[in-house]
């Protein structure tokens, strides 16, 4: 849209102050603060202030455009959503009919209409179109078009309002094919742009993937009638993202979308978060919830898209008369054209096992878990404790599923199924990590070193081990620890018990996850060539030449999953070199 920043340019006329704006950024920023003084929740206070920008919209209108035909005031963006911060920008467009009135007429209008909003210091992003002019934006702008799709009649002649929005959206509906593959190319360069909000240390709430730009853009998806959106959880994910923008601008003052280090604290007092990294763990949750979301719906309208051509099964099914494929997948469990869903007569309350056989499956042949068969799972009972034997099966099949662990894990974890699983996941779970070395949460960084073990298990005696290592190598960086290796480490025979492992596979897990930085730190600020410093390193190992190996492959695992910077050539030779030295001792 267009922006003009002063008033005094193009136009030497005086311009009218109405008082529907008089005063108005005063007068929003009191009502916000009231608001939050007396803790009013979000969604109500974001309506309170929609109200008030609305209700003045309408009366600057009266007193600058009464009377005129053929026009209206529309609302986009948070405005026309309702959802309102206290800074939020004004998204308005000025729709004609196209006929009614000449452009300078028109220009008049919307002289009117803007300048006194631009004077009164607030943040105005506006357009003067006709319905046709409208449409033919949102055919070639596809942020113009998702905007668009959120127009709200604010004041004038709201059946041009509505034609307009009635004509967006059955354009957007019959480009949904040519559409859908640029939505997907858009969401894919912004979170190249400004990475994942789960993992961000300063994360941008609205642009980042799993930010409110992906929320908004599953009514985009759902409006082509390709596939419809979900509900529930991630309709409270955004709320909760919009608490904290909203709690970010009444800090700061002013509009923005990064919560940066130095307004965190702020932010997470007004939240009444006791740490900002539970502030940032918490919008870690929301992003995860999103970006998942998001990607669920995007293979909705994808696999619609792929069954309506010609040749498709559904296509086949019309035509022949031919029912979709059931390919049992496991017990339980069936392949429906290429994800996993829950069989027919199956009733998961009195299957213990199924979450972790649906998730073993899901990894070792890459089908996706519908979220119908998510749903299922949680009503599934716990397991025992310890563990049946063909529960620690699966576990090992999951975690060997290399290609698709993460996906996978993503899937459970948000349905809370990892935390039933391992109870002290909930102490690292979305936990934010400080260092610059860090891309991810504590909790994802473990599932990416699994995820990097995978092939290095043909290079050690114990495959398994190494594996349940890496599961584990920082479950000790939890809030209030102080060396995360040694309190992982005091964590261990909880969780092995928990699971049923022997108690030699118990030490063994233990004393990887305490020495898990122990070779790294050697070969790097000691002489790795030095038989003295291999002596150090296997008196750390209790003198167990079998586990150097699996130390091996774990910290190259580590390193590796925390970032490009953390496992590099040099670091690499001098671990090798340590590790040679040890072996020939």
């Amino acid at each position: 849209m267009e922006t003009t920043p002063s008033a005094a340019e193009g136009s030497d006329a005086e311009v009218p102050h109405p008082h529907g704006v008089r005063g108005l950024k005063r007068v929003r920023a009191d009502l916000a603060t009231e608001l939050f003084a007396s803790q009013v929740p979000g969604p109500q206070r974001r309506e309170r202030l929609t109200e008030l920008m609305t209700t003045a919209l309408k009366e600057h209108w009266t007193e600058s455009c009464a009377g005129v035909d053929g026009v209206a005031l529309a609302a986009v963006g948070s405005l026309g959503r309702g959802d309102m911060g206290p800074a939020s920008d004004l998204d308005v467009v000025l729709i004609h009919d196209g006929t009614t009135h000449k452009q300078d007429t028109l220009e008049e209008l919307a002289r009117r209409l803007w300048y006194p909003i631009w004077d009164e210091g607030l943040e105005l992003d506006h357009s003067t179109r006709s319905v046709s002019q409208c449409r033919q934006v949102a055919s070639k702008d596809l942020a113009a078009a998702a905007g668009l799709l959120d127009l709200r009649p604010i004041a004038g002649d709201d059946a041009l309002v509505a034609q307009a929005r009635t004509a967006i959206y059955q354009d957007w509906r019959a480009a949904a094919r040519s559409r859908l593959p640029e939505l997907l190319t858009s969401s894919r360069v912004r979170a190249e742009r400004h990475g994942e909000i789960a993992y961000a240390i300063e994360p941008h709430l609205k642009e980042a993937r799993g930010g409110l730009r992906d929320y908004t853009n599953l009514s985009a998806l759902s409006a082509t009638w390709l596939t419809d959106r979900p509900h529930g959880p991630v309709d409270d994910a955004a709320r909760h993202l919009r608490d904290v923008r909203d709690a970010l601008h009444f800090a700061s003052g002013r509009p923005g979308n990064v919560l940066a280090r130095h307004i965190a604290d702020d932010v997470a007092t007004l939240m009444e978060y006791d740490d900002p990294d539970d502030l940032l763990a918490s919008v870690a949750d929301a992003g995860r919830t999103v970006a998942y979301a998001l990607d669920t719906t995007e293979r909705g309208a994808r696999r619609s898209l792929e069954r309506s051509g010609i040749g498709s099964r559904a296509w086949r099914a019309r035509r022949f008369g031919s029912a979709p494929r059931h390919i049992p997948a496991a017990e339980g469990l069936i392949n429906v054209d290429g994800e996993l869903a829950l069989a027919p007569q199956t009733d998961p309350s009195v299957d213990v096992l199924l979450p972790l056989r649906a998730a073993a499956t899901a990894c070792t042949t890459g089908l996706t878990l519908t979220p119908g068969l998510l749903d299922a799972l949680v009503t599934s009972p716990d397991l025992p404790d310890p563990w049946p034997t063909e529960a620690r099966e699966y576990l090992m099949q999951m975690l060997g599923g290399s290609a698709h662990l993460v996906a996978v894990w993503e899937a459970i974890d948000l349905q809370g199924l990892a935390v039933r699983w391992l109870p002290q996941w909930e102490g690292v779970r979305n936990r934010p990590q400080r260092s610059p070395v860090h891309e991810f949460t504590v909790d994802r960084h473990m599932i990416e070193a699994t995820v990097n073990a995978g092939p290095m298990r043909r290079l050690v005696p114990d495959g398994d081990l190494l594996l349940q290592a890496c599961l584990l190598h920082d479950i000790g960086k939890r809030a209030g620890a102080g060396d995360h290796s040694e309190a992982g480490a005091a964590l261990i025979p909880e969780i092995a018990a928990h699971v049923g492992w022997s108690e030699e596979r118990m030490h063994d897990i233990q004393l990887l996850v305490r020495e898990h930085l122990t070779l790294a730190d050697l070969a790097t600020k000691r002489d790795p060539g030095d038989p003295a410093t291999a002596s150090a390193l296997m008196e750390r190992l209790e003198g167990r030449t079998d586990l150097l190996p699996v130390l091996r492959c774990l910290t190259e695992a580590d390193a590796r999953a925390a970032g490009p910077k953390a496992w590099t050539t040099w670091r690499a030779a001098l671990v090798d070199q340590l590790t040679q030295t040890a072996k020939a001792m």
